[in-house]
């Protein structure tokens, strides 16, 4: 062997020694509780150790060569780390970064051949990781005695800048003198760092120190924990609305919160160290306890979610209770926690929500859907019986007049009277406002029922006492019995139904069988509506006009404007039918309105006839009540050049009813505005003499079927006097309606009415006819009369 070489192999090998001593005085100052960065600075020397190991003992390579330089970059990186925990800086991903790319760029330099970047990388990293140790040992010296910690960091100083000078000046490639520095620095960077350790009397205490105060922190820590968690534990037992009971594997309570001794009635030292069984109902404990409870510990999930139980309170009454149980270890033994939660007030509350979804609030009554299930569940079983369905008549009209509070008081007695007519075995239920409907079982006798409604409208028909006003009602009734169509209370409900509705269009206050003209009738009524939206105005609809005369010198007052209907199929729909329709579908507001303006229009070419003639044009419910009537009467008579005495406007008291306060109130505008108002079909319906009197309207309209028998009855020849006199002192004037004999319209002219109207004066005609026929040819027409 060459002497250069034996004195770099005595030399590495010292290197290794050095290197090794170094790192296991830095390993006992990390295991002596400094702090974990000095493992990492040990871990450093031990891969120095390896470097010059390995150069040693293994044949040269480039693998080697190549990890030697990829040692330095490790290296440096672990030293940096180190320092970085000793400083208690945690920004390690710099340090990880800088050394891959280091790393690679070692790689770079290997594959590219070039020396720079072979060794600049690993060089510059351990130069910096002995720079930063030996700025760490330089702040760590004691002041009193920095000998160790000063000659340490002297010592990694110059390693830091050997390595940095390396690239430059080849120390450890060009000769021994460099690793022998090397070697003499970790050497004494030992010694010193031996000395700091036996010198400095504030290191050997913080050794001891870190030592008891970690052990000491543990320990209170420890107990910290224990006693928070009893703390805790206790705060939220007695806060927590649930009650809990904690009990062992032999079913011995050990635990009772405050929220449970509300619920069971019990107080916790009354029922701690007692069997769990005192708060089980007897016929709900299980006949072995501890096989029950052990179950419950090993996991099955009979209670592991929320179940209803039922429990048992302190003064023997049952509870209602909602329970989840859960096994646990509680002072290294095995319990059982149990969550309960009183549930009575709630199930109550669920039955009261159920009861309600189920009855109408006001009468008690069933509901609707509720009803619908009772019968079917009844039809179902084959059973047999009639549905009936009670309409109270002009309700709406008692609400306006007396108030809600009054027409409440009507429903609620209504309701008892028709469950005790009804009986026991019936099923009764509010429809809906003022409409009941009743399931009569084995009511299908045509004798018995008739027995059975006449005494329904005899109940009905007593007063009822609202304050100081005794009032009474009627009802619209239609029945239905199973044997009248399918077996299907949907079906039967609404036969009944249909029934009703042709007791109400009858004149109310009676009774109607179902028949299956009614359902064709309204069939036929669906179909009318369907065409009624499809309705082309100007093709299908047409206007026609019936003179109206002063009785006083024969002469003409005008016309009414009737409305006539011939579909795109050609047939003649009369009036009585399609308007009603109409209304209920608001196509009555279209419709009307055409009729406005048609009249209109004839009525401006007619004006050379008679500057004076009036037409009356019928007002809807829906127009009376339409926020835009007036508005719209008055555009459209200015556009004609009409005066507002020129044209009249007829409506029905029924339909002012609906809201007196404010038909009065469009009413009065139409008259200030200078338009005519009659009341039509005076004496039918509902007729008061406060409502003549407040209503403001220029002519009352005797109804046809007074006078149609006025010259054969006297009484109805009384009333119709009565109505003339009355109508003449409140400064009306009356027109009678249905004049057909000369008879008729002499007792008229007696009784000092103003106008009639009818067939013998003139039957409704065409614009064409009543041009040529009455306005041209009124002296012909009047002749006779």
């Amino acid at each position: 062997m060459h002497p250069d070489n034996l004195v770099f192999d005595v030399i590495r090998f010292g290197l290794v020694v050095s290197s090794s001593l170094f790192a296991l005085v830095l390993w006992g100052y990390g295991r002596g509780g400094v702090g974990r960065g000095y493992l990492f600075l040990a871990a450093a020397a031990v891969l120095a150790a390896l470097r010059h190991l390995g150069l040693l003992v293994l044949p040269a390579s480039a693998a080697l060569h190549l990890a030697v330089d990829l040692e330095l970059v490790l290296r440096g990186v672990v030293l940096l780390f180190g320092v970085q925990l000793l400083t208690r800086d945690r920004a390690r991903w710099p340090l990880v970064l800088a050394g891959l790319v280091s790393a690679v760029l070692v790689v770079f330099g290997w594959w590219r051949d070039v020396d720079l970047w072979m060794h600049l990388p690993g060089s510059v990293m351990a130069g910096a990781g002995f720079l930063a140790a030996a700025w760490h040992f330089w702040q760590s010296r004691d002041r009193k005695r920095p000998l160790g910690f000063l000659g340490a960091s002297a010592c990694l100083l110059l390693t830091g800048l050997f390595w940095l000078s390396d690239p430059v000046l080849a120390l450890s490639r060009g000769g021994p003198w460099g690793l022998a520095m090397l070697q003499g620095l970790y050497a004494v960077a030992s010694m010193f760092l031996i000395l700091a350790l036996y010198q400095s009397e504030k290191l050997r205490a913080d050794f001891a120190s870190e030592i008891q105060e970690r052990a000491l922190l543990r320990v209170l820590r420890s107990r910290r924990r224990v006693v928070q968690l009893r703390e805790w534990t206790d705060v939220l037992l007695r806060q927590i609305t649930d009650g809990v009971v904690v009990c062992d594997l032999q079913g011995v309570i050990t635990g009772f919160n405050r929220s449970a001794e509300i619920i069971y009635g019990y107080r916790a030292s009354e029922v701690l160290g007692q069997s769990v069984m005192i708060l089980i109902p007897e016929d709900e404990r299980p006949p072995d306890l501890e096989a029950f409870l052990e179950s419950l510990n090993g996991g099955e999930d009979e209670f592991s979610s929320p179940r209803e139980v039922r429990a048992r309170h302190k003064d023997g009454s049952e509870l209602e209770l909602e329970m989840v149980v859960s096994p646990m270890s509680l002072s290294d033994a095995r319990q059982l926690v149990a969550i309960v939660r009183d549930i009575s007030e709630r199930k109550q509350q669920q039955e009261q929500l159920n009861y309600m979804a189920r009855h109408d609030a006001l009468t008690g009554l069933p509901n609707r859907k509720s009803f619908e299930a009772q019968v079917s569940e009844r039809l179902a079983a084959g059973e047999q019986g009639a549905c009936v369905f009670v309409d109270l008549d002009d309700f709406k009209l008692l609400n306006d007049t007396l108030g809600h509070k009054a027409g409440d008081l009507a429903l609620v007695a209504m309701s008892r009277r028709l469950r005790n007519v009804a009986g026991e075995q019936a099923s009764v239920a509010r429809q809906s406002g003022d409409e009941f409907v009743i399931f009569l079982p084995g009511m299908r006798d045509r004798e018995t029922t008739e027995a059975w409604l006449e005494q329904l409208v005899t109940r009905v028909r007593q007063p009822v006492t609202f304050g100081d006003v005794e009032f009474g009602l009627s009802c619209s009734v239609g029945i239905a019995d199973t044997s009248s169509g399918s077996e299907d209370v949907e079906g039967l409900i609404r036969r009944a139904d249909l029934a009703m509705y042709h007791a109400k269009r009858s004149g109310k206050n009676r009774h109607s069988y179902f028949t299956e003209e009614m359902l064709e009738e309204s069939s036929y009524t669906a179909e009318l509506a369907s065409q009624l939206k499809r309705l082309d105005l100007e093709k299908e609809l047409s206007l026609v006009f019936q003179p109206r005369m002063h009785l006083d010198g024969r002469q003409l007052a005008g016309a009414e404007v009737l409305l006539r209907w011939r579909n795109l199929k050609g047939e003649n729909i009369p009036p009585d039918r399609f308007i009603p329709v109409a209304e209920e579908t608001g196509q009555i507001l279209r419709i009307g309105y055409w009729v406005l303006e048609e009249s209109c229009r004839y009525l401006s070419r007619w004006g050379h006839y008679l500057d004076l003639m009036v037409l009356s044009i019928n007002l809807s419910p829906r127009q009376l009540f339409d926020e835009k009537l007036v508005e719209r009467i008055e555009d459209v008579r200015n556009r004609y050049g009409l005066a507002p005495a020129q044209l009249e406007f007829e409506i029905t008291e029924s339909s002012a009813m609906q809201d007196i306060g404010y038909a009065i109130r469009v009413l009065s505008r139409l008259r200030a505005l200078g338009y005519g108002l009659s009341l039509d079909d005076f004496g039918t319906g509902f007729s008061s003499l406060s409502h003549m009197r407040s209503l403001p309207v220029d002519t009352i309209k005797i109804d046809r079927s007074f006078v149609s028998g006025i010259d054969v009855n006297r009484g109805e020849r009384v009333m119709v006097a009565g109505i003339i006199e009355l109508a003449s002192h409140l400064g009306m004037r009356v027109l009678a309606e249905g004049v057909e004999t000369r008879e008729q319209l002499d007792i008229l002219d007696s009784l000092g009415c103003d106008e009639a109207q009818g067939y013998l004066i003139g039957k409704p005609m065409p614009a064409e006819a009543f041009r040529q026929l009455v306005l041209e040819d009124w002296d012909t027409v009047a002749a006779p009369l």
